[in-house]
């Protein structure tokens, strides 16, 4: 008995050792993955005028935490086109780390026919919320967010990571 029970601690504290670190409290669920690294180059492919104001604001928001974005074609690829679905944009990680388990390529998109007729602050909100996802962020709600400031919130478009999204960040990069 006494065998067995440490057998299984030893084993628990192994896959602990190895296993990613939770992501941070935010509110939601972060379905994005959190990024394998603080250095996160930015790919934009044949974007809009509206999508390369929305990549540019959601990278400058990024860079207010210890993520550090560059232009790049590796880690995060931002696309704009018409998708026939309901939703305004969404990211997704396509490509895992083998080591670390941590999202090695982020997919990026915003919806055109949805956002059409946008101004550029609800792109630039967009933009925020979605690359915000990538770096680990989950969506907020008014529970956690009470004075409706953080662009990770849904459908109510402020334009900044808060306080609490870049802490958030810090915390898992």
């Amino acid at each position: 008995m006494k065998r067995t029970t440490m057998v299984l601690g030893a084993a628990l504290t192994a896959v602990l050792a190895f296993a990613p670190p939770a992501l941070a409290g935010h509110g939601g669920k972060a379905n994005s993955g959190k990024p394998d690294n603080k250095e996160q180059d930015v790919e934009s492919n044949s974007l809009t005028t509206n999508g390369k104001a929305a990549v540019s604001h959601g990278r400058a928001q990024l860079n207010r935490s210890q993520i550090n974005t560059s232009t790049g074609n590796s880690d995060i690829h931002v696309y704009d086109k018409s998708y026939s679905a309901s939703w305004y944009g969404q990211t997704s990680c396509t490509d895992t780390n083998w080591w670390n388990g941590l999202c090695d390529h982020y997919d990026v998109k915003f919806n055109t026919r949805m956002m059409s007729g946008k101004s550029t602050y609800y792109w630039q909100s967009l933009g925020c919320h979605e690359l915000g996802h990538t770096g680990s962020l989950g969506h907020r709600w008014h529970s956690t967010d009470s004075n409706d400031n953080s662009c990770m919130r849904s459908n109510i478009w402020p334009k900044y990571l808060d306080l609490h999204d870049i802490d958030a960040i810090n915390d898992n990069v």
